[in-house]
């Protein structure tokens, strides 16, 4: 029974917690989300840990070669990178999730998809990989993104054929997509002030270092 309570609290603390750092994320989990399960009777395990519920050894080994830090936050960040729904946006001033994701995607470098929003047309360095299923990291994202990508980060894909799937960018012809395809952005800005429309598109997580 107490795992209804360990989903609950899991899904809270990726849905809501990536944005803060490791004291609010701590008073967040242990307090504000542990006093709802318990007003609402719902049973959980009281020594819940999210990278032990979430994470096994070998991924974080696997992690630790790609450079991730194996400390407790780093974890949690790579938990919630892999492991969110939609696309993640980074706030990493030290570099360190952009190394990890550069480590964990070799596919990067061999098709050259790691780009930034100045890219002088961006719908084209999008095309190869969202056909291929190519992952591709945008790089110093400030306070917006391009609408352009709107289509992608609410995954608006259009469905033919009972499988093809296509997608609309900047008004242009479909393209096809491929579901391995996959988004990573990053920002260098320590303290950025995205708008409300973005934060809702996205998974936004803390990677600073304090």
């Amino acid at each position: 029974m107490r795992l209804v309570g360990d989903v609950a609290k899991a899904s809270a603390f990726i849905s809501y917690c990536g944005p803060f750092n490791a004291d609010f994320r701590l008073i967040l989990a242990d307090q504000y989300f542990t006093n709802d399960l318990r007003e609402k009777q719902i049973p959980f395990s009281e020594s819940f840990n999210i990278s032990d519920f979430l994470v096994d050894a070998v991924t974080i080994g696997e992690w630790a070669l790609q450079k991730l830090p194996s400390d407790e936050l780093s974890i949690q960040n790579g938990i919630m990178v892999t492991r969110s729904t939609r696309y993640p946006l980074m706030i990493d001033p030290q570099g360190q999730g952009l190394t990890w994701i550069k480590e964990r995607e070799p596919l990067m470098k061999q098709y050259d998809t790691v780009i930034t929003l100045n890219v002088p047309n961006l719908r084209d360095s999008l095309k190869m990989p969202l056909e291929n299923g190519y992952p591709v990291l945008i790089e110093s994202i400030e306070n917006e993104v391009d609408p352009l990508l709107d289509p992608v980060l609410e995954k608006q894909y259009i469905t033919k054929g009972g499988r093809k799937k296509t997608i609309i960018l900047g008004g242009g012809e479909p393209l096809d997509f491929d579901e391995k395809f996959n988004l990573y952005m990053t920002s260098r800005l320590a303290n950025p002030h995205f708008l409300p429309e973005l934060a809702a598109k996205t998974t936004i997580i803390d990677f600073t270092v304090t």
